[in-house]
């Protein structure tokens, strides 16, 4: 997740700064094209503008070749050779005793005696990351550096990097990491980790960004849903923790689920489109009206937008599926046939099918039968739904109409009953 991501957005949009987005692409092995428009892909949908930039390191070889050669001139620097990889270049780390004021975890002091030298420069030609992440720094000037603590042990060969160039030392803030919910490094096999994913799952942006937000850093109350607008008021570096926090898949699910709840109808229909459209539901002869009610009964129930075509897909398919303890449990019970025959056979009768035409007409039955209104629901909407859960039953019959909900009951009177 981009977690070090939001934060320097956060903070540079807090601080009226400016947020230089450079696309770390030295490392020819794991840098591919389509890595980096994942990366671009995942701040665009999140809102995560930048102010300039993208600067791709793999276009800004001649610069940092400026840098090396000044470094080889000062003795900073030598050349090794690598019967294998090529002429490389070397830095000679000098023994010192350094330390910074990180803004997260305070002092911290690094001994470089304990470093080995360091390669700048590989033999394909390349920059390493923490020769080209200084380079750019120092040119970009930039001021704070906000990334995750697993950078804590680069930190001495930057910091020795920055003083040999002449550069000025920016301020450094290393979060903790992300835990999985098993309390290990966050990584694949908790499941998705980046930004893309989780849109593919039916997040929205704005619910992932306050759930990141809110994973190391707090507000300073009790408030957990933020407009980016609030974020940007009362972040700071200060109120991040110094304990790694744990992904807590639930919550984001609530989290989510209260974004969809705050969507109107035309919103949510419009991001929903996508996820019909995949799930390969017809909507040609459905009115926009028809879909609006729709998401309106049922948008309090799902939690992504995904889920929302499981769980509406009775309404879009002709034939369903049945679960087999649903079955067992209302249909194929002592009374129900008889039950769902008079409902047939009542509903066939209606002429509108409107919600309070159908409500009428299933109270007329259990008054008939003297049964609660529970005794005739539940088997009626394992019929019609196939499951023992839905939204309300009258407003499913409605949206079911009375041609599929008739062919239904039929179905489920020669194969149940």
């Amino acid at each position: 997740m981009e977690q070090d991501c939001s934060y320097n957005w956060l903070f540079a949009r807090n601080n009226d700064g400016k947020l230089i987005l450079r696309i770390e692409d030295t490392d020819q092995v794991r840098s591919t094209q389509e890595a980096t428009q994942s990366i671009l892909d995942s701040l665009t949908w999140l809102g995560l503008d930048w102010d300039e930039g993208p600067y791709y390191q793999s276009q800004r070889l001649n610069i940092y070749q400026e840098y090396v050669e000044k470094l080889l001139k000062q003795g900073d620097a030598e050349y090794i050779d690598d019967p294998e990889k090529g002429r490389a270049v070397r830095f000679k780390i000098r023994d010192v005793i350094t330390d910074i004021d990180d803004l997260i975890h305070g002092k911290i002091k690094f001994d470089t005696a304990l470093l080995e030298d360091f390669i700048i420069k590989k033999g394909d030609g390349f920059p390493t990351y923490n020769f080209a992440c200084v380079v750019d720094d120092g040119l970009m000037e930039i001021t704070h550096i906000i990334r995750g603590d697993d950078h804590i042990s680069n930190t001495p060969r930057q910091i020795a990097l920055y003083h040999a160039l002449g550069f000025d030392l920016p301020k450094f803030a290393h979060i903790p990491m992300i835990l999985g919910e098993d309390g290990t490094r966050l990584s694949k096999r908790h499941g998705a980790t980046s930004a893309v994913e989780y849109r593919e799952k039916g997040y929205l942006p704005e619910a992932i960004i306050n759930f990141i937000a809110l994973l190391g850093w707090s507000p300073g109350n009790d408030q957990e849903i933020l407009t980016k607008q609030e974020m940007i008021e009362k972040f700071s570096l200060k109120r991040v923790n110094k304990a790694s926090a744990r992904f807590d898949t639930v919550k984001l699910d609530w989290m989510n689920s209260k974004y969809i709840r705050e969507l109107p109808a035309e919103q949510l229909s419009a991001k929903l489109h996508y996820y019909i459209q995949k799930a390969g539901f017809d909507t040609t002869q459905l009115s926009d009206t028809w879909l609006k009610k729709l998401i309106e009964l049922y948008k309090d129930r799902f939690k992504t937008l995904s889920e929302f075509t499981t769980q509406t897909s009775p309404f879009f398919r002709n034939q369903i599926e049945y679960e087999s303890s649903a079955v067992e449990k209302f249909l194929k019970i002592d009374g129900a046939s008889r039950l769902i025959s008079d409902t047939y056979a009542k509903l066939k009768e209606l002429e509108n099918f409107s919600i309070q035409e159908i409500e009428d007409c299933l109270r007329d039955i259990t008054t008939q039968h003297g049964i609660g209104f529970g005794k005739l629901a539940q088997p009626l909407r394992v019929a019609i739904i196939g499951k023992s859960a839905s939204a309300g039953i009258f407003e499913t019959l409605e949206l079911l109409g009375k041609e599929k909900t008739l062919n239904r009951l039929e179905y489920a009177m020669k194969t149940f009953l």
